[in-house]
């Protein structure tokens, strides 16, 4: 049962191998209750998720095989495209966001919970869920700032260097993409710093989040990296009959087949969606890996870096004084 099975404790250091452990042990721990809400949740999401996705794949098409026959497409292809572009961008931030928020809320009731995810009910879930998901929004919109910060700072040295000498520039941009992935990798650990700890800010969260994340850069590097390739084989499997019925479909476009037979029905199309709606849940499974292990990382880090294990373990100690 699970209460039999060892707390999987957050704030510990680990060896590379223990992160991997207790990362696939949380899932394995607690695959019911996740797989429960999550198909309760993310399969709606989803849903909606790959009508907006397939929309602007076969808006793609359209206008690749109008250009490639007639060699322009009209206006009213380009507005389609760019509003569908926008629709299904907004749509997966949204949804992803949400993914976001359940996962910590989960993560936040694991250790707050005697029984831990057993039994957990809605009513339990939802003032976690949605307080995660305000502040999963809030983290994205800072982000998102920070980001434009980065991207201009980027553009500016490189339109500098470019102007002085084009090798130069050409070197600067490649300094520039490699000092880029050794700033914002270890800002990966600012969403689980922001989502579990309420004293902080988003901003706070940000540079404590880099703080630890540049201080064991290494680890984030490989936990990301390892999680990125398992997850990478999850994405394949769920995203290949969509793929497959994608290309097809382009092929289809591009080639101006308004006799396309069994390719240009509703039938086909309908499949097609479904196996979009598949690539989409596979898509948050995955993410559902990388947020967990990108989590006890961070708690990794906040033991060896700031000591906070050996601080609540303190703590705890101190409650027997009143034995």
């Amino acid at each position: 049962m699970q209460q039999n099975q060892p707390k999987i404790e957050l704030y510990r250091k680990r060896t590379f191998t223990q992160k991997l452990t207790d990362t696939f042990g949380f899932l394995r721990e607690n695959w019911k209750p996740l797989t429960k809400y999550f198909i309760y949740i993310m399969l709606p999401l989803s849903i909606v998720t790959a009508f907006f996705a397939n929309h602007f794949f076969n808006g793609y098409f359209s206008i690749i095989g109008a250009f490639e026959s007639a060699g322009t497409f009209n206006d009213d292809q380009l507005i389609k495209f760019v509003l569908s572009t926008l629709a299904a961008s907004v749509v997966g931030l949204l949804a992803y966001l949400v993914l976001i928020g359940l996962v910590y809320a989960m993560v936040r009731l694991y250790h707050l919970r005697e029984d831990r995810l057993k039994n957990l009910s809605w009513a339990e879930l939802k003032p976690h869920l949605w307080h995660c998901i305000k502040r999963s929004l809030w983290m994205t919109l800072a982000g998102l700032l920070i980001l434009l910060i980065i991207i201009g700072a980027f553009v500016l040295v490189c339109w500098g260097l470019f102007s002085i000498d084009k090798i130069l520039g050409l070197l600067g941009v490649v300094f520039l993409y490699v000092l880029a992935l050794v700033v914002i990798l270890p800002m990966t650990l600012a969403t689980p710093a922001y989502l579990l700890e309420d004293d902080l800010g988003v901003f706070g969260a940000y540079l404590k989040g880099f703080r630890l994340g540049f201080a064991t850069w290494g680890g984030v590097f490989a936990v990301t990296f390892v999680v990125g390739i398992i997850t990478g084989v999850v994405q394949s499997f769920t995203m290949l009959p969509w793929y497959v019925l994608s290309m097809v479909k382009m092929f289809v476009t591009i080639a101006n087949k308004q006799e396309g037979g069994f390719f240009n029905t509703s039938l086909f199309d309908f499949i097609q969606y479904l196996t979009c709606i598949l690539s989409c849940l596979g898509y948050f499974v995955s993410a559902v890996i990388t947020i967990i292990g990108i989590t006890i990382q961070y708690g990794h880090a906040c033991d060896k870096i700031d000591g906070v294990g050996v601080a609540r373990n303190i703590e705890k100690f101190d409650e027997f004084d009143n034995l």
